[in-house]
């Protein structure tokens, strides 16, 4: 059955922006009998752009019409209008809304005009705004599209998002949060903007030695509890002195105390995980009150060194199962790494974010950021 038809009068009115420039429009409207259905305003620059749906009395047409066009001859903005009767189409029910969210450092038209492509194949466009987010552009889509045509949508969308560096997810509009996320995210060149270990080898003096040990990990020759074995071996007999000069060095990656406090505002866990060692991350995230700290630790004897590893290694299986266990009873699972030691923890999680990653991890995760920024997490994943 058809929604019943009702009259409706649709204004439009623009110019350029002083104060609240709805008030002229509302002044106009409110000595009449109507019904706001729906209103936007968007602002862009010095200049707005307003539209407002009324339901109305057919029998008021004129003399609205007659103060409206008051408004344009007097030269504050220009105001159009139509009035007509108008039925709502009809829900259909076999359709689902989708929010696809992409952002990146540039979004030109050429990009838009291939996503508007992609997106009209598989679905409908039913809303769409642009705005910048610090140095990131982030436009989000309201998508109709049937649940058959979902899957060959997000491929086509995570392909030439991958394509030209556009980070971008995909998920159900109306998607409700009652019971809060937990977020787990590696801790080096992804929480922070260093590696740790690099900073404590070139204090102790070992740089090159454990440089080479990490390329011949990075080909395959070792895992990463063998490298980091032998890595730490190198530092035996040095002074431990070095740790607080290394927690000196280390900085924050942009928009992770945002990302923090956005998750946990909205009653969310965070965590961080870390092939690191709590000898230098632990007083570093103190300030920032995180849920929790896993890494590994320096067996340290009379102020030194001993080259080992005290407790047991921070691999990659241990951060997939700090995941599974950190998350239980959570909405979903989130967790954000850069490097191959993360694959398991992405693979275990509801969403796995790859961050400014290598290639092996970018290959398994959910969505891929390529601007180094933690703050364009929040939009990606629905906040």
């Amino acid at each position: 059955m058809s929604a019943p038809s009702k009259f409706t009068g649709l204004i439009l009115a623009s110019g350029i922006l002083t104060d609240d420039p709805t008030v002229l429009v509302l002044e106009a409207l409110a000595p009449f009998s109507a019904s706001v259905l729906s209103s936007d305003l968007m602002i862009v620059r010095d200049r707005f752009i307003y539209s407002l749906l009324i339901e109305m009395s057919p029998d008021h047409q004129e003399a609205i019409a007659l103060d409206l066009e008051k408004i344009t001859t007097a030269g504050a903005i220009d105001v159009a209008y139509e009035f007509t009767a108008f039925a709502p189409a009809p829900t259909d029910t076999s359709r689902t809304q989708h929010l696809v969210t992409l952002l990146a450092s540039k979004i030109s038209p050429s990009h838009l005009f291939d996503l508007h492509s992609i997106i009209n194949k598989h679905g409908a466009i039913a809303d769409l705004s642009i705005h910048t987010l610090q140095t990131s552009i982030i436009a989000s889509y309201v998508i109709d599209c049937l649940p058959t045509d979902l899957t060959s949508l997000t491929n086509a969308i995570n392909d030439y998002s991958a394509l030209h560096n556009i980070s971008s997810s995909i998920m159900p509009k109306n998607q409700r949060r009652s019971i809060p996320d937990a977020l787990l995210l590696d801790m080096d060149s992804t929480f922070i903007n260093e590696e740790v270990i690099d900073i404590l080898a070139d204090l102790a003096g070992v740089g090159s030695l454990v440089s080479a040990i990490t390329e011949r990990a990075m080909q395959g020759e070792l895992d990463f509890a063998q490298a980091l074995t032998e890595r730490v071996a190198l530092f035996s007999g040095k002074s431990a002195s070095i740790l607080d000069q290394a927690r000196a060095k280390i900085t924050l990656t942009p928009g992770a105390k945002e990302l923090v406090a956005a998750i946990k505002t909205a009653g969310g866990r965070v965590g961080i995980v870390s092939g690191g060692f709590h000898d230098v991350i632990d007083q570093f995230l103190a300030p920032l009150d995180v849920d929790l700290i896993l890494a590994n630790r320096f067996e340290i004897v009379d102020g030194r060194f001993t080259g080992k590893i005290s407790g047991p290694i921070v691999d990659r299986e241990a951060k997939a199962k700090a995941l599974t266990e950190f998350g239980s009873g959570s909405h979903r699972t989130i967790a954000i790494g850069d490097g191959a030691n993360d694959i398991a923890m992405l693979d275990v999680a509801d969403i796995g974010i790859a961050f400014c990653a290598k290639p092996a991890l970018a290959k398994v995760a959910d969505i891929r950021i390529y601007v180094r920024d933690l703050q364009a997490v929040l939009p990606l994943i629905g906040y």
